[in-house]
């Protein structure tokens, strides 16, 4: 998924936008998050989590993506 993000907050973000402004990751009820960096049986914790304007959501990539996940 790929998805436009008004920075504000964010600036620390800046860095992992492509070229088009957009930041690239898994789509989770209204956030962008990156892979998991750790995890237990208690909690994990992404990369990165950033939220998103829905209305910029694209999926790119496979032929199974959604955005109805």
């Amino acid at each position: 998924m790929a998805a436009g993000v008004l920075l504000g907050d964010y600036d620390w973000l800046k860095e992992l936008l492509d070229e088009d402004g957009y930041i690239h990751g898994y789509y989770v009820d209204g956030y962008i998050v990156g892979k998991v960096a750790d995890a237990t049986d208690e909690y994990f914790n992404p990369e990165f989590w950033c939220p998103i304007d829905k209305s910029t959501l694209a999926a790119i990539g496979g032929e199974n993506e959604s955005l109805d996940n």
